[in-house]
């Protein structure tokens, strides 16, 4: 009769209440938040594509593997390049592409991105120091920007709303040197030969 009483007292209704809410609740936004988003898979290597008789333009590539439709995407392309002129650190500096802004990437569709193009120059997003701008001014291609230093990376930021949330999200390729690139063209997100 005790037992009864107490399972009905509205203070351990209340208080199972609220405990069952904030479990269900955090089991929900965990599922929102960790599975059912946008999730981007970025391929392993840069496309070489032969254009005319002597020039080339490269592109990666990433997908939308996830559940959701990512909106307003933006994609940065980050280079890096360490110990230039005798100095210490990395000095950064971003180029715009083809693909700064998508308007949405269903799930299963992948966007592919020209980080560089031999027929045109890079357009800045933020200028790198007036040194290492001249010397970029001279390569005439990717690799030619990978042989300023022994340590040159490429990296893709994407950046993304998940379709239901409405939540931002940021993805980091892994970081690609000279000897990621592959001739060739794209098969999903895999060099393939001509």
């Amino acid at each position: 009769m005790k037992e009864e009483f107490f399972l009905q007292h509205p203070f351990f209704t209340h208080a199972l209440s609220l405990l069952l809410g904030a479990v269900s609740s955090y089991v929900v936004w965990w599922f929102l938040n960790h599975k059912w988003l946008p999730i981007v898979r970025f391929g392993g290597e840069i496309c070489r594509y032969s254009v005319g008789k002597e020039q080339a333009l490269y592109v990666c590539a990433f997908e939308n593997s996830g559940r959701r439709n990512m909106v307003d995407v933006e994609v940065i392309t980050r280079i890096g390049v360490k110990k230039f002129n005798n100095s210490e650190s990395w000095i950064y500096f971003s180029v715009k592409s083809n693909a700064s802004q998508v308007p949405v990437i269903e799930p299963g569709r992948r966007a592919l991105v020209r980080i560089f193009d031999e027929r045109q120059p890079p357009v800045y997003i933020d200028e790198p120091p007036p040194s290492l701008r001249v010397k970029l001014d001279s390569c005439r291609t990717l690799e030619d920007i990978f042989m300023l230093s022994a340590a040159v990376e490429v990296r893709l930021h994407v950046f993304g709303f998940d379709s239901f949330s409405g939540v931002r999200h940021h993805f980091e390729s892994p970081s690609y040197s000279r000897n990621d690139i592959r001739s060739g063209r794209l098969n999903g997100l895999v060099v393939v030969k001509a």
